[in-house]
């Protein structure tokens, strides 16, 4: 009898180390899956801030070309914000969107070849299109989005 006694014992704290186990290992996958989605969820807000940046170079250059876009230091990083209702880029950060994410601009010039196909090396400056590198980082360790656009001066103003 006491040997049967001591087996439903060692049955009984095997069933409960299983149990545990279980749940912890549930536990695990569910904390898992919570950083995932605020992984993703970040991810669609920077891509939406980066976005954005693209959005207010064009308005800026739909506001004049030879006055926003020709007159800037091109390969410099600039800060998309507004100032009185309007969109602008500045050199000096005006800080963290939203409490988290950076949002630079880099505008870059273009050059083209002898059939107008923009190339990376050689070619001669256009003089009317930029290239614009909008970059969104956040966290630590820091992750990032990015996205390029090419402008032209469509307005021609």
């Amino acid at each position: 009898m006491k040997q049967e006694e001591g087996v439903g014992l060692v049955e009984i704290v095997i069933a409960v180390g299983v149990i545990a186990a279980t749940f912890f290992a549930i536990a695990q996958v569910g904390i898992l899956a919570m950083n995932g989605a605020r992984d993703r969820n970040e991810k669609v807000r920077a891509l939406a801030f980066a976005q954005e940046g693209i959005e207010a170079v064009r308005t800026i250059r739909d506001a004049t070309w030879s006055g926003n876009i020709a007159t800037l230091s091109f390969g410099s990083t600039y800060y998309a914000t507004t100032s009185s209702d309007h969109w602008i880029l500045t050199a000096s950060n005006p800080g963290l969107l939203d409490g988290t994410f950076t949002r630079t601009v880099v505008v870059d010039n273009v050059a083209r070849d002898i059939n107008d196909d923009i190339v990376v090396v050689g070619g001669t400056d256009d003089l009317g299109t930029k290239k614009v590198t909008v970059t969104v980082s956040w966290g630590s360790p820091q992750k990032s989005v990015q996205l390029l656009a090419y402008l032209t001066n469509i307005l021609k103003n």
